[in-house]
């Protein structure tokens, strides 16, 4: 969300998740531990989209799509409205292959189950049933 907030075109808004953005920085540890997800309480009275957390309540981690970028650079970009497509991020292979299997197990096991026990075991057991079947890097790697 905090991504998010960063392209909105209301500069006070902006102007709030750097804020964030830069104090999770401070207080978060170096980068070498694994975060934890948690669900945030959505407040749906709100009359704004970044009002319907409680930033305070919990505690919020820096995207790590910005973590080689300074917060006087943030900051600067910010100021400046420098839309999204012009910063340095660092790039992942967010449209592999792979990921669209795991997105279509995910979106098919959400459709099955309905528990998360049981919507684990499934995906668990798809995983394991798919390093079964023999593996191809290409197409020309199978012959029939």
């Amino acid at each position: 969300m905090l991504l998010a907030i960063l392209t909105v075109e209301r500069c006070h808004i902006r102007t709030f998740g750097v804020r964030r953005i830069i104090k999770a920085k401070e207080i978060s540890p170096d980068g070498n531990c694994v975060r934890r997800f948690v669900i945030p309480a959505v407040n749906f009275r709100a009359r704004d989209y970044v009002d319907m957390i409680d930033w305070q309540a919990f505690y919020v981690t820096p995207p790590p799509v910005l973590r080689k970028i300074s917060s006087h650079e943030l900051l600067k970009m910010i100021q400046g409205y420098v839309p999204m497509d012009g910063w340095d991020f660092i790039k992942f292979p967010s449209h592999t292959q792979g990921v669209a299997r795991i997105v279509k197990l995910v979106t098919e096991a959400s459709r099955k189950r309905f528990e998360q026990q049981n919507r684990d075991g499934f995906m668990r057991a798809t995983l394991k049933s798919r390093k079964q079947m023999s593996q191809f890097e290409s197409k020309k790697d199978y012959k029939k």
